[in-house]
């Protein structure tokens, strides 16, 4: 992903250590699915060195990256600083499922990641808004989710989520009863 190329300088000479990032939300439904962009980058960051977090932060927010949505409207991309990953329903073995993404220019230390498109799904439940109830049936439509794996996954990341519990497994029942829907026609 190019947003995050203004760091590759930072970290190119190892000096610094590792920068790691996962991207969650709508900047990762757009790369599992290409079914829409989005306008914030929802990201769980890391630094393994001597690179301030608050440095990459102010790095990421200087320089928003355009963009041009699907309906030809060019836009900015910029990192959300209020994302973390405890607000949203997530399984604890995420990290297992993350893709690498390619940087444009390949720096080592800069580490790239999309959540996988299951886990992606697993958050969407917190929120619920319709964007998400959408995000939700577009992942679930591709190959590599398997339904039955998203109910017991998310049946376990809601067990020891934070918040209402009867909330999340309404919703997550709502996604299920949506599913079912659109597999029967």
């Amino acid at each position: 992903m190019a947003f995050f190329d203004v760091l590759e300088p930072v970290y190119a000479s190892g000096e610094k250590g590792v920068f790691q990032v996962i991207v969650f939300g709508g900047c990762a439904v757009h790369v599992h699915t290409q079914a829409r962009g989005s306008a914030d980058v929802d990201v769980e960051m890391a630094s393994h060195g001597y690179a301030d977090p608050a440095e990459i932060v102010a790095l990421l927010g200087e320089d928003a990256y355009a963009f041009t949505n699907e309906e030809g409207v060019t836009q900015m991309l910029e990192l959300d600083p209020s994302f973390n990953t405890t607000l949203a329903p997530l399984n604890e073995d995420y990290e297992s499922r993350v893709i690498r993404l390619m940087t444009q220019s390949g720096v080592r230390n800069v580490e790239v990641y999309v959540a996988s498109a299951l886990d992606v799904a697993i958050t969407k439940p917190g929120r619920f808004g319709d964007r998400d109830q959408q995000d939700i049936q577009a992942l679930l439509q591709l190959p590599e989710v398997d339904i039955a794996e998203f109910e017991r996954l998310t049946r376990e990341a809601i067990s020891y989520a934070v918040g209402d519990h009867a909330r999340l497994l309404g919703n997550l029942n709502v996604v299920l009863d949506s599913y079912d829907r659109s597999e029967d026609r």
